[in-house]
């Protein structure tokens, strides 16, 4: 990187004679922001005096011949407006909205970041990079670094710098040119193969490490929160095939995660302590009460019994995960509100997504999380809460409804939801039918977190 003298320099020596007139009628250069190989960055101001950003190319030198093309069409809360393009034989220049903020670098450095405010930038980066990606023709940024992400006074991100952006095509195998920052560039971006949305996504595993860390190499001495270690590694695997597929599932592995306060983990891990003592002495009794129970009597009929033990660690497990007091009165009744709160608040739905109703006859929709009507204070039995557990990580299982061999009158979904737990063990000591508490909830909740969390690690 170049020194303020050196930039200054530049500007000192600049020869306007080769820019567009038209850029230069219409603003005045302030400042050289930077300068490399036949491509400056210069701080400008229009007549209104007004802050905009100028990347002038030099055609013998750049051959980024569709960039203002790539960017004209954009229009994202974190990402810069281009207002301008000009160009002549020798130059093309591109103007862009000024952001006001931070490097994430600098302000990464200047403030320390916490884990779910490093989580916060990182999902705010999965969404504009989904909004990239799933375009009708992708966009691949391919230089995802701090360097490039802007911070505003109000924490929101923006994503800068598509020097080196390119638009995905089916029909290539490999890239032409090794492009981006050493550090955060991944394989592929060394011409073994096309590079595409993983590519970004492995940018963003080396970003969301060196947030952690201070470093973006791996370190074994430096312990990261388990989950979002998990979310590290897979990002950065080696083969694409290896990391995650879509940066959605980026961000639904790190809203899951929801890193606690280091107070709030001591806190729990003494809860545990409390716990396992309880439990090491009453071990004795449970087991012989276990062993020798029946439900059978001469003047009962068999029942269901919750499974207290499990219904409390559930509740510790959740409120330990997600940081919620949610389910702590766990003898209360689940309502559809509960269990709407629990899909918007830990796992991260959008709110009309889970509160859309379908007008219609009660089917799988995209746009609607159930396919029913409720209101918020109705109860929630056992296999609606399955339902919700189960879908709320893969969508597909629900709709899948080729495995359905009996037909029972109740919906085809739930069915498939209760098919995949029960082989799972998703409900594993939920056996009472009917209206559940809090705290089955909990337990049903907690079980689907384990099934699918022991399902990535394989």
């Amino acid at each position: 990187m170049k020194s303020e003298e050196e930039l200054q320099a530049i500007l000192d020596t600049y020869n306007d004679s080769c820019y567009p007139e038209e850029f230069l009628s219409g603003y005045t250069i302030m400042e050289c922001l930077a300068e490399r190989n036949g491509l400056c960055t210069f701080l400008v101001q229009d007549s209104s005096e007004e802050p905009f950003i100028a990347k002038c190319y030099d055609k013998r030198v750049c051959t980024l011949a569709d960039h203002h093309t790539l960017l004209n069409g954009l229009q994202h809360k974190s990402l810069p407006k281009q207002t301008a393009c000009f160009e002549n034989d020798e130059m093309t220049v591109t103007v862009r909205e000024y952001i006001e903020g931070i490097p994430l670098h600098r302000y990464a450095q200047d403030n320390t970041l916490s884990q779910q405010e490093i989580v916060q930038i990182c999902v705010q980066l999965c969404d504009v990079l989904a909004y990239l990606h799933h375009r009708e023709s992708p966009i691949i940024h391919r230089d995802i670094k701090p360097q490039n992400v802007i911070v505003r006074p109000d924490g929101s991100i923006v994503l800068i710098d598509f020097d080196i952006a390119r638009v995905y095509r089916s029909d290539r195998d490999t890239d032409t040119m090794f492009f981006g920052t050493l550090a955060y560039a991944p394989p592929e971006q060394y011409g073994f193969s096309q590079t595409d949305a993983r590519t970004d996504i492995y940018s963003l595993g080396i970003l969301l490490r060196q947030l952690l860390t201070g470093s973006t190499k791996e370190n074994p001495n430096i312990k990261i929160y388990r989950p979002l270690a998990r979310i590290v590694r897979k990002c950065t695997a080696f083969s694409p095939k290896e990391r995650f597929a879509d940066v959605s599932q980026v961000k639904k592995a790190l809203l899951h995660a929801n890193p606690k306060s280091q107070a709030l983990r001591m806190a729990a891990i003494a809860v545990c302590a409390v716990l396992a003592v309880v439990l090491l002495t009453f071990t004795g009794v449970k087991i012989y009460q276990a062993v020798t129970y029946t439900p059978f009597t001469d003047d009962a009929i068999p029942a269901y019994l919750p499974d207290e033990q499990r219904i409390a660690e559930a509740v510790t497990y959740m409120k330990d995960k997600y940081g919620t007091t949610a389910f702590d009165e766990t003898d209360n009744i689940a309502t559809v509100g509960d269990l709407r709160a629990a899909m918007i608040d830990l796992y991260g739905l959008n709110r009309d997504y889970v509160y859309g109703i379908n007008t219609e006859m009660p089917q799988e929709s995209d746009a609607f999380f159930m396919p029913w009507g409720w209101d918020d204070v109705q109860t929630v039995d056992r296999d609606i809460a399955v339902y919700a557990a189960v879908k709320v990580h893969d969508p597909s299982i629900v709709a899948d409804w080729s495995g359905i061999k009996d037909d029972n009158g109740y919906y085809p979904g739930v069915r498939a939801a209760m098919a995949f737990a029960e082989k799972t063990g998703i409900l594993t000591g939920v056996n009472r039918p009917g209206d559940i508490t809090l705290g089955e909830m909990a337990l049903i909740l907690a079980n689907a977190d384990r099934v699918f969390e022991a399902a990535e690690t394989k």
